[in-house]
């Protein structure tokens, strides 16, 4: 209730400020192109809001992906940790099938400006946000058993400029580029016990890239982002190391 209240009360002052909300929701789909590549069915909202008489917008953008079926792994390339051995417990077999599921989100706040929609000609918007960004990859057999699952977790900042074309139809594109400030990586796993969670020290930086057709209240929007993972050494349990995940992705979206 408490929570309601305090929303409200942001309404009303927003209102009275002359702010003007924009909502819009869209579903797409990703191609995670990682350890493995899969598909994901993704769903996305944002809400932003302008006083008519400013020249920049706040939003706040939230994005959530799941996999839409499992895909078979490399048994060459992937090691885990050998189970203990009992009678409740066996190993797997070296031919036995092994899947992977990717699962991951994504959520953004910040200031663009240049934003002003009496603006005719071909201009450019600044952008700069908080950015959080989370990826996991889940292993199990076709026997659902589960196995072990890698997740990362990156908090930091972003920044970039866009270009905006207006008209009956507007067009825009975007680059991004960012830098996690804080960055983890967590094991889990049905043999390794308690969860390992280890801060990656090597962070480099990461890059985001869109081009988005806006008609009416519709919206269609091409993505490409590029994550550069980092590793971790746990000389108790299984060491993880740097990867890449490259990661295009569609969007249809209705503005409200």
């Amino acid at each position: 209730m408490r929570f309601r209240i305090i929303l409200l009360f942001l309404a009303i002052t927003f209102v009275s400020f002359g702010q003007k909300f924009r909502f819009n929701s869209g579903v797409g789909t990703s191609l995670i192109s990682w350890h493995e590549q899969q598909m994901t069915l993704d769903f996305a909202a944002e809400i932003s809001f302008q006083n008519p008489e400013k020249n920049r917008k706040t939003f706040i953008a939230l994005k959530t992906m799941g996999n839409l079926t499992g895909t078979a792994i490399d048994r060459q390339t992937y090691t885990f940790i050998e189970p203990p051995m009992n009678n409740f417990n066996q190993p797997i077999q070296p031919n036995e099938v092994l899947q992977a599921s990717y699962r991951g989100g994504e959520a953004e706040a910040g200031l663009m400006w240049n934003t002003n929609k009496r603006k005719k000609n071909v201009h450019l918007t600044p952008l700069l946000s908080f950015y959080s960004r989370s990826l996991a990859r889940k292993i199990s057999s076709l026997r659902s058993e589960y196995i072990e699952e890698e997740k990362y977790s990156l908090h930091g900042i972003s920044g970039g400029m866009g270009l905006v074309i207006p008209g009956k139809t507007t067009f825009q594109i975007q680059a991004q580029v960012f830098e996690p400030l804080y960055e983890e990586v967590t094991l889990y796993g049905r043999y390794v016990g308690v969860p390992f969670q280890s801060l990656v020290s090597n962070k480099h930086l990461n890059f985001k890239a869109k081009i988005q057709v806006v008609k009416g209240k519709f919206g269609w929007t091409l993505n490409l982002e590029t994550l550069n993972l980092g590793g971790a050494e746990n000389p108790k349990s299984k060491s993880i190391k740097a990867s890449q995940a490259i990661i295009p992705s569609t969007l249809l979206t209705y503005f409200f």
